[in-house]
This record gives structure tokens, C-alpha cells and sequence, in this order.
């Protein structure tokens, strides 16, 4: 685990040792261990080390025999050992133990091709010095980051933005719509950036660069393929034999393991396998709340699992919610580099923080939801198609009483569930399901934003939700568009994006099992009806885990990793708020409507609206702002 970085170039003599070590110097904390750097007439790479794996030789950049190969590379590949025997049956030297060395002579092998044999995670460069060719690539769902900008006819890359940040003949700029999607997901949708001209690469794509040209292309696409002649006994067993193999794959380590419980069934399941291969080995992580705290706490839930399974156990509490958000603020911006407004970063923070001090890989249940349908917002969007059926009068009465639905003192989560629900009900579903996703909608931003920032760009009339929906392979229902809509936007974008950038931020490395393609590719063949069964969500995924965890943990409501924003909001966090969006900042970002925000806040504070979604938002952008924009 590591993080890489560097720069090719058209012509010879310009590669600048500097600049890639200073790149690499930015992201030190994915790789506090060690560096390494390859350079030559056209080429720079580096990297910073983490070391997991083959602790004493398994430094980078890694070479093929002749040293006409290099490498770097940030993850793990967990089917390592698979191909460096087979490897050597074809007549490769291999000095290390290392999964990285194995990267360079696949390469010479396959070319291209060689990373559709890698089973992991991972961002790779890989130049070709007799071909003057770079290659990057990225795993098959985002789960390691890869961004490039290409000041034509040359190329620079890195793990994280800050990398590229760093590049002077970069004018930093910022990307007007991306901004504005940022203000509908929370998140800036690949492949754009809030950045002018820099891209990340998307997850399953490779990118070649020779010559000054560079091409991008998918070389892995997730495809649907549910066979509802099979029984549920067979599906059963077989998910249960495939995430079995996915978790034994996620331990292997030379340095301490450990795993994140919530008490949900996504990590319950991975601690509970975690005990079965490593008994009494375990170390596992939670968050909760201190005394007084509003909010649902799962720590009992968790140490309900921690005592099953005799895990060692710890608990990260939130007991001063002003102190801590205070000053982890900056931090998480800073460790993202662009807005991200996911309120879960903040106990994802601090659970990162907390489990480095114990180990250095945490095991995590990411993916479980977006596979097996666990999130509430799929069964609105289905339900909506009954809505749809309902006499006319009826539903106009359902629409009028739920906008007269008070939104309470804890936020009303409910309420804006069920408003949510009806406003998208009649659209057809991508716009629903967009909307059911958005914090602002598409008329609420243009009132949040001045004319003058509305005027710069023009709206290409679908968001990334949508436009993802619209263009996935063809699908048996509307479930299965909407979880591979999710699986190549949400999770890549969102859930990855954070595990990885916060986990790095404390020289942490996450894995997560439910994510290993072949156990996807495998729970792609299984039917809709076996995962949203009525209402039960995650229904095969239930009974596959029934006499491993205890009903209790089955059956009980998902909650999620989240805070009582909204009331924090209003509480602890109050001065927090204010202080970032006063009138005087919002007026020199200029990109704001100062009333717009102004009146966001006073309906919060005095419970007419809950706003929690939103005023995250504009803080989380506000933060970035300062930090990287007022000062360019």
C-alpha cells in the first residue's frame, strides 16, 4: 500500500527530480515508511510505502529482468501468490516476495491485458521504456485513486490531487460544474474534478499515454446476469463459499489486521469469517456516542458481536462534538483536496484514527449495501411504481399532507424521506432516483447560486445519477439498474472516496472483501427478487449469514454511520457554522446567494426546516474554498 505519482514527457531532457519528489513528499502519509523514484530522459515516477507486504524487500519502483519495465503501484493484490508461481513456471526471475514485482512481468507477458489477471485493489503506472509508453490503471470499482492532468503533449499523475496541485505550469482553477454537481451529490462525480482540466481516472479503465497522445479505455464492466433457474439454496451456498474466499484473500498480511463493527450485518459478517479463519486473532473498531449525545448508538450492537466472536474490542466515543469536529475539519478537507460533503466523514475520521493505533490494515463492509439492496432509498424508488397506480386524488392528498409534515427537533429524517418520496414519485426513474439522492435539487441550487456563477456555464440537462442510468448495460428490472447506477457512481464516488482518503490520512490501509469482483461477479447472477424480498432488504445475504450472527443483528433496522447532524447543527456546532458562512466569506467566495444561505440557516436553528443536508454542504465547500482557492 502506497501512494505513486510522476510525469512523462514528449521530449527529452525536461523531467524534473523535484517536482516528482515533492509530489511524493505531499502524500507521505499514504507511504510514512519508505520512497522510491525512477527517472530517465522522459519519465518520472515515485512512490511512498506502506509496507505490508514483504516488509524487507518489497521497495519500489519494481523491474522485469532487464530492467525495461518500471513500476509503481498503490494497493494490494490478493492473488499474488497464484501468479508469481505461475510466473516462474514461465520462466520469470523473481527477486521478492512482493505482490508489486509480479505487476512487471505480467506486463511483459500481456501487455495491456495483464491487469484483467489481477484480483485486488489498485492504481498502477507501469512504463515501458523500450516503447516509451506509460500505462495507468485502476481497479475494477474505484477502490484506489488515480488522477492525471495532460499539459499537452505531457502527462502528469498521482494518487491524490494535491500531487498534481503541486505541478507550477498547473493554473488552478475552479471546474464550474462540477461545483454544481457537487451541490446536488455531496460529491464530485467522476471523472470530472472541481479543478479545470485535471480527471481522474474511471474505475475498470486503463490509460495509455505514447508520443503525447493519450486514450483511455474499459477493460471490466459489471454485468447483470440474474438466472432465476437456480434455487435459493443454491445461491445461498454459493455466496456464502465466495465471501468466505473473499475475506481468507483480505487477511494477508505481514503487519497487524483488524476490522470495523458497526453491529450492521455488512461488517458483522466480515468479523465473523475474520474469527473463523483467525480465532481469538481479532481486533475490531467502533464509534459511539458519550453520555447526553443525541443520535443512535451502536455500540451495544457491536459489542454484541465482539463478545460472540471474543474480538478485541474497542469503542471511539464522540463526547464533545464542538471540540472534535473543530478541529478535525480542516484535516478531512485537506485529505480530500476537493468539497466532499458525506457527514459519515466524520466517524469514519475518527475510527480511522482510532484503529491506528492498533493496526495498520482495518477490514471494512463497504459494497454490502449497494450488492444486496440496503439502503431505504431502493425500496422508495420501486414503490414509487404503485404510487404511480394510484387514483389521482389520492395521491394529490398523500402529496399535500406530507408537505404539511412538521420536521421535529432531531431533524425530521422521516419527513424528508416521505416528502422525498412523493415529490419524485410520478418522474420517470433515473430523474427519481436522482432526486431521492440530491441535497439540493436542480431549482434550489439555481436560487443558491449568484447570477454571475450561473451565467459562466450551461447546464447539460442530466446529472451523473441520470446519465449513468441511462447508459448501463441492459437490465432484467428496475433494481438491477438502479444497483449497477449505484455500484459505478455512488460507491466509487462516495463510499470508496472516503474510505480511502480518510483511512490514508492516518497511514491506514482498508480492504474490503465484499468488493473482490469474483464474489461480485457471482452475486450479479442472482436474482433481484432474492436480495429485495418484499421488504426485507439484503434478503439471500440474511440467510446466508443465518446460524453465524444472532437474529438480533439480522433483523434489526439499519441505521448507518452517521451523526445527529442536524441537531449538532443547531447545538454544538451552531458557532462552528456561523463563523465559517458569514455574510463576509460567502460574499468573497462569489459564487454564493449570501440571502439564500442566510435564511437556510435561521429555518434550521429555528426547527421550520431541516437543513442539515445543505448546510453541511455549503460548509464542507466553503472550508475548501479558503484552503486552496483564496490564495490562487
Amino acid at each position: 500500500m502506497c501512494g505513486i505519482a510522476g510525469a512523462v514527457y514528449a521530449e527529452p531532457g525536461q523531467v524534473d527530480e523535484r517536482l516528482v519528489r515533492r509530489m511524493c513528499a505531499l502524500i507521505s502519509r499514504r507511504g510514512p515508511d519508505d520512497d522510491g523514484f525512477y527517472f530517465d530522459d522522459r519519465a518520472g515516477l515515485g512512490m511512498r510505502r506502506l509496507a505490508i507486504i514483504d516488509m524487507n524487500s518489497g521497495r519500489q519502483p519494481m523491474y522485469n529482468e532487464d530492467r525495461t519495465v518500471a513500476v509503481v503501484f498503490n494497493g494490494e493484490i490478493y492473488n499474488y501468490r497464484e501468479l508469481r508461481e505461475e510466473l516462474l513456471k514461465r520462466g520469470h526471475r523473481l527477486v521478492t516476495h512482493s505482490d508489486s514485482e509480479c505487476i512487471a512481468h505480467l506486463y511483459e507477458d500481456f501487455d495491456e491485458d495483464f491487469v484483467a489477471r489481477l484480483r485486488g485493489m489498485f492504481a498502477i503506472a507501469v512504463w515501458d521504456i523500450r516503447q516509451q509508453k506509460l500505462l495507468l490503471a485502476r481497479d475494477r470499482f474505484g477502490m484506489k485513486p488515480l488522477y492525471y492532468w495532460q499539459d499537452s503533449p505531457d502527462l502528469y499523475f498521482g494518487s491524490e490531487l494535491k500531487c498534481l496541485l503541486a505541478v507550477d505550469r498547473y493554473d488552478r482553477r475552479l471546474n464550474p460544474q462540477a461545483a454544481w454537481d457537487f451541490f446536488t451529490y455531496k460529491y464530485v462525480p467522476g471523472p470530472k474534478t472541481i479543478y479545470q482540466d485535471i480527471a481522474e481516472l474511471p474505475p475498470g479503465h486503463i490509460a495509455v499515454w505514447k508520443q503525447g497522445k493519450l486514450a483511455t479505455r474499459r477493460y471490466w464492466q459489471l454485468k447483470f446476469a440474474s438466472d432465476r433457474t437456480k434455487s435459493p439454496d443454491y445461491y445461498r451456498e454459493g455466496l456464502l463459499h465466495h465471501l468466505e474466499e473473499a475475506v481468507r484473500l483480505h487477511l494477508v498480511s505481514d503487519v497487524p489486521l483488524g476490522s470495523f463493527l458497526s453491529g450492521g450485518i455488512d461488517s458483522s459478517a466480515v468479523v465473523a469469517l475474520m474469527s473463523k479463519i483467525c480465532p481469538g486473532n481479532v481486533k475490531t473498531f467502533t464509534v459511539g456516542f458519550g453520555d447526553g449525545q443525541p443520535g443512535a448508538d451502536e455500540r451495544p450492537y457491536a459489542r454484541t458481536i465482539a463478545h460472540m466472536f471474543k474480538t478485541d474490542h474497542s469503542e471511539c466515543l464522540y463526547d464533545n462534538p464542538q471540540r472534535q469536529v473543530e478541529s478535525i475539519l480542516p484535516s478531512m478537507i485537506e485529505a480530500f483536496d476537493e468539497p466532499f460533503a458525506d457527514s459519515s466523514m466524520v466517524p469514519n475520521y475518527l475510527i480511522c484514527q482510532a484503529a491506528r493505533q492498533w493496526v495498520t490494515v482495518a477490514l471494512s463492509g463497504i459494497g454490502g449495501d449497494e450488492l444486496f439492496a440496503g439502503y431505504e432509498r431502493y425500496r422508495g424508488a420501486l414503490a414509487a411504481d404503485s404510487f404511480q397506480r394510484l387514483p389521482g386524488f389520492l395521491s394529490e392528498g398523500i402529496k399535500a399532507a406530507a408537505r404539511a409534515l412538521p420536521h421535529g427537533r432531531y431533524g425530521g429524517l422521516w419527513t424528508d424521506r416521505i416528502q422525498r418520496f412523493v415529490e419524485g414519485a410520478g418522474l420517470p426513474l433515473p430523474e427519481r432516483y436522482q432526486r431521492y439522492l440530491c441535497a439540493f435539487t436542480e431549482s434550489e441550487k439555481t436560487s443558491l447560486f449568484n447570477s454571475d456563477f450561473i451565467a459562466q456555464f450551461l447546464k447539460n440537462g442530466f446529472g451523473a445519477t441520470e446519465s449513468a442510468m441511462n447508459r448501463v448495460e441492459p437490465c432484467s428490472d428496475s433494481l438491477e439498474r438502479i444497483l449497477l447506477t449505484d455500484m459505478e457512481t455512488y460507491l466509487p464516488d462516495d463510499e470508496l472516496r472516503k474510505a480511502d482518503r480518510l483511512s490514508m490520512w492516518h497511514s491506514l490501509e482498508v480492504r474490503v472483501p465484499f468488493l473482490d469482483h469474483k464474489l461480485v461477479e457471482f452475486v450479479a447472477t442472482i436474482p433481484s427478487h432474492l436480495k429485495l424480498k418484499g421488504l426485507e432488504k439484503k434478503h439471500i445475504l440474511i440467510q446466508c449469514l443465518k446460524g453465524i450472527l444472532p437474529d438480533s443483528i439480522l433483523n434489526r433496522r439499519k441505521q448507518g454511520f452517521s451523526i445527529p447532524l442536524a441537531a449538532w447543527l443547531r447545538g454544538p456546532l451552531r458557532e462552528l457554522l456561523r463563523a465559517h458562512l458569514s455574510k463576509q466569506t460567502l460574499h468573497d467566495i462569489g459564487i454564493f446567494n449570501v440571502t439564500v444561505v442566510e435564511a437556510m440557516m435561521n429555518d434550521h436553528d429555528r426547527n421550520a426546516r431541516n437543513y442539515e443536508t445543505q448546510l453541511w454542504a455549503v460548509l464542507a465547500f466553503v472550508v475548501w474554498h479558503r484552503r486552496y482557492m483564496n490564495a490562487h
